[in-house]
Parts: C-alpha cells; structure tokens; sequence
C-alpha cells in the first residue's frame, strides 16, 4: 500500500505548502482578475468553493478572445440537513445577492449557491457565519458533511440519534482558522478552536471521506455507498450504538480501468461511547494509508479493496487497542421517500415536498422558492433536507396544516400523491453549464427523461409502479446512479451508459445494460423492459430486482 517510493500528486504538494489551507487566498481574492490561480482553485475547494465558468459560454467567449465567464460554486455545510427559519431564509437572501436566483439541495444534504463572482464571496461567507453557517469543509480532502436521514430528526427511533451528525461534523472539522481569516475578515467566535490541525496534518486526507447515518428501517442515505456508514441498532449485551460500515464509494473514471464503485462492508458493532473514537481510527488508517500519488485511486474504498476486510480490521484494532465487535446483521430495509403529510409524536405535522433535481426556483407556475420563503417567514420551523435532494418543513401546529397546504397549494407546489412514479424519487446532479467535470448534460434533460420513461411505463403492463431513476454527466456519480434501478452515467459529450439493476434500498450495485446511447434512445431501449417487467414480474417485485432476477442485468 505505500507509495512513499513515488512522488507525490501535485495536490499533495500545494496542501502542503498552504499554511493550513491559507496559501495566497487572501491577495488573489482581492485582485482584480475574476478567476484565481490553479493552485488557489485547489485550496477554495477546502473553504467550499469551487472555480468554474459557465460552460455554455465557453466556446463562444474563446473563439472571440474573451475572458471566460469566471463564476464560483459554494457548498453550505449543513450536518444532518436541518436549519432554522431564519437560515433558510439568509441562505434564499443570498441566491439574490451573490448567485443565480437559486439554491440547490444536495443528496449529502448540503445547499449549493451557483453563479457566485469572485467579488461576492467574502461578503458571502460573513452573512453565513452571521447565521452559524459556513462552506468551510464543503469540499476538500476531508470529512464533508455528515448526512443523517430526516426520520431520525423527529424521534421516530430515538430522539438522541438527531444530535449525532452534529457530534459528529464538530469532532472531524478542520480546525485552522484559515478560513476566518480570509473570509470573514478574522472574525470568529470565542467558542470556535484556535490551534491549528493536529489531526489531519499537513496534508490533510489523501481525498474526501464521507459519512452518512441510515434509519434502521430504510436506506434514504445509501449507507452502503459512504466511507463511513451507520445503522443504528442495539447489540444484545454491548447496548445501543451502531453496525458500521466501511470502504463504499460509487464514482470511477473511464480513462482508469483501475477504477470501480464499491459497497462497504460490515465492519463491527460500536457503541454509543466507542463511535467516535472508531470512525477517529478510520479516518487515521485512511490518512496513512490511502493512496496520495494517484487521486483517482485515493478513496478509502481502495485501501479496502487492496487491503482486504481482514487486514484492514487488524489495521483498526492496533490503533485502537482492543478487539472489534462483530457486527449486527443488517435486515432488509424499506422504501421511504418522506415525502407529503405526516404528524409527528409531539403533535405537529411536517410535510415533505419535491424539489425536482434538488432546485429551489420559481420557474412558471410553480413559484416553489416564493413558497419556501412564505413558510420560513411564518414561524418557528425547521427545514430538514434530504439525502433525495428534497425538502421537509417540520414543526407545523396541527391548525396551521391546511392554510400551509394551500400555500403550497396556490404556488403551483404539487403534493406528493399528484407526483409520477419515477419524478417522485429521481434524482440528478447538476452537470452542464457550470461542473467542470461534466461530460455531458444531467439536470437540465431530467424533466424531458422522467417524461419519456413514465409515458414509456404507462402504455407497458407495468402501469405506474415506483420506479428509481438516477442521472449524472460524468461517473463521478453525485446522484448515485451505480445502485440504481436504472442510473443513466454521462460517458461522451452527447451518449450516455445505461446501467440497471440496483436496488431501492441500496444494497446492489447495477450492472452496465448498454453503453454510449443518447437520452432520446433510452426510452425505446427500455420500454420492452418495463412489459416484460409488468408480465412476468412476481407481486411487489421493483424493476430491480426483477432486471437482477431474471438476468437481464
């Protein structure tokens, strides 16, 4: 596993010489250029920033000898997804000041703010420390944001299990206070830490490591797909804690044949007590051992799968000093996509609504940012995202239901019994014009695709089933199409890889159907599917399982 004999990747060398994450930030924000230098692109992805320009221009602007229209990406780190009225409402004040007009919900339930200039940035950063927020750890070769599945917000298994993303994204954030200072002007607050980074060095991790908290009951998260996943539980003589699973990771590159999606293992059962000090030892055994030469192979899912389960838990138990548990048997889950009415244990009501492709915006006749706004400014609630990029206002007294119902209802906000039965669950990154790592559209075609396949689905036998749908233009996979039932994975500047058989409760991977079609040929493609499906299908069997069951997949 060591790669000491080999030098290191150029991202190595410019997180090393940052001054914990500092480098030349400062005086590049400040300058009159609308882009930075490519090292400093590297350090603002650890502030949550990402450098783009606006793809759509690009050809244009270069052929003309323009500059390119520079503009910025800012990830909003939000553990556990939940924020107060008054956050939503800073975060839909600055989609008018400093992006696009919009916000974007995220499946590790992060707010993404698109089209942001240089210029903004700084003044960005101040109004969210304004209100306990930041993008600081958005990005960057560390533990993101932590996701956690909205049920175990609202005491559905165990009030105490809503506080442990929190716990959890406190004990891992970075501690410099690079960002403080370049952004908000060095002002921080005084229970904010003020050494600097003993735990993650110098260099930090050799990529990001992510961490996601499942129901029990279902797999909204996709536990099986993070660095780290969580399903809470009770072991029969250690107590309450956690089966924790290790060394998942979906995203590959077609220029590396080395490069795979991978489903974590089991690795043990913790305890309440010992969970943090476990995944502090998974997190270490990463950052010693995970590959910093080449980052396409730097992921923990490649330490497991060089290492093996066996040596890798031998690698745990020597840093932490003692024997691991084994680990729960994880049941079948369930399927919950949280969204529409439903009351809560204390009484009130909270209501799940679709966002289509995670994105806030009035487009037409349906004015959803606007309601979003009217609710926020109603009172005390809680606006709780989604690991399926959707959105749930929580906290509505049991006499306030139907006048919120016809709020949303006079926006053009449909509910969730008047949604399809593929648009209610598909999901898609953001893709064209503004990743840089798109190959090709995503969520500007999901509407027309989700149309097709449903029109496609209604003339079959299969009728209007539930059916998951996942789009991304690249395989870098934000949207988790390698454990769909039908994920659609950019592959060139207008085909795509149609992969099908995963499961809704994300415990398959999907296998490759057909490779480089365009999305107008993906209906035709599984239209006989969706008969076959509908004919020889067995009750309540999902098109996943039957594609996996009868080989078609």
């Amino acid at each position: 596993m060591s790669t000491e004999a080999f030098e290191e990747s150029v991202v190595e060398g410019i997180k090393r010489a940052s001054d914990h994450l500092r480098g030349d930030l400062a005086n590049e924000l400040a300058g009159p250029r609308p882009d930075v230098s490519s090292d400093a692109e590297q350090l603002l992805k650890f502030h949550g920033i990402y450098a783009q320009d606006n793809r759509d221009t690009r050809r244009e602007r270069a052929m003309a000898k323009e500059t390119l229209d520079y503009i910025y990406m800012a990830r909003v780190v939000i553990p556990g997804g939940a924020l107060t009225s008054a956050q939503w409402l800073a975060l839909d004040a600055l989609a008018d000041e400093v992006a696009d007009g919009t916000l974007r919900l995220t499946t590790r339930e992060a707010i993404q703010l698109h089209g942001v200039l240089k210029g903004g940035l700084r003044a960005m950063a101040t109004k969210l420390d304004e209100h306990w927020l930041t993008t600081f750890g958005g990005c960057g070769d560390v533990v993101r944001n932590v996701v956690l599945c909205p049920s175990l917000h609202h005491g559905e298994d165990d009030e105490q299990l809503g506080a442990v993303a929190t716990r959890l994204a406190r004990r891992f954030r970075a501690r410099t206070q690079a960002h403080w200072e370049i952004f908000v002007n060095g002002d921080k607050a005084a229970t904010r830490e003020t050494d600097e980074q003993p735990f993650y060095g110098e260099t930090y991790l050799p990529r990001k490591f992510k961490i996601a908290i499942a129901s029990p009951h279902e797999n909204c998260v996709d536990v099986f797909a993070q660095d780290v996943g969580l399903i809470p539980g009770t072991h029969p003589e250690a107590g309450r804690g956690f089966t924790m699973v290790v060394g998942g990771g979906l995203g590959r590159s077609y220029a590396n044949p080395d490069t795979f999606a991978r489903l974590g293992d089991p690795l043990a059962f913790v305890t309440d007590d010992e969970v943090d000090e476990t995944i502090a030892a998974v997190v270490d055994t990463y950052r010693e051992l995970g590959n910093r030469v080449e980052r396409k192979r730097a992921r923990l899912k490649y330490v497991l799968a060089d290492l093996g389960l066996d040596r890798f838990v031998a690698e745990m138990e020597s840093r932490l000093g003692r024997a691991l548990r084994a680990p729960l048997p994880i049941g079948p889950f369930g399927l919950d996509d949280h969204l529409g009415w439903r009351e809560l244990a204390n009484g009130t009501w909270h209501v799940g609504v679709r966002v289509g492709a995670g994105r806030v915006a009035d487009r037409g006749d349906v004015r959803l940012r606007s309601a979003l706004r009217a609710l926020a400014t109603r009172g005390d609630l809680t606006f709780h995202l989604t690991p399926l990029q959707d959105l749930i206002v929580s906290g509505v007294a049991r006499a306030d239901r139907d006048d919120v119902a016809v709020l949303l209802r006079t926006h053009g906000v449909r509910v969730d019994d008047e949604l399809g039965p593929i648009e209610r669950t598909a999901l898609a990154c953001p893709a064209l014009p503004t990743c840089s790592q798109a190959l090709t559209e995503s969520e500007r075609r999901l509407p027309d695709l989700v149309g097709a396949l449903e029109g496609a689905l209604a003339q079959s036998s299969a009728r209007r089933r539930p059916l998951q749908l996942r789009l991304t233009g690249c395989p870098n996979g934000c949207a988790r199409p390698a454990v769909a039932e039908i994920g659609v994975v950019g592959r060139t500047k207008s085909t795509y890889d149609v992969v099908l058989g995963g499961s809704g409760r994300g415990d398959r991977l999907a296998r490759t159907f057909r490779e480089k079609v365009t999305l107008d040929e993906i209906p035709d493609l599984v239209a006989p599917l969706f008969e076959r499906w509908g004919v020889e299908g067995t009750p309540g069997e999902s098109f996943g399982d039957f594609v996996t069951r009868t080989g078609i997949a």
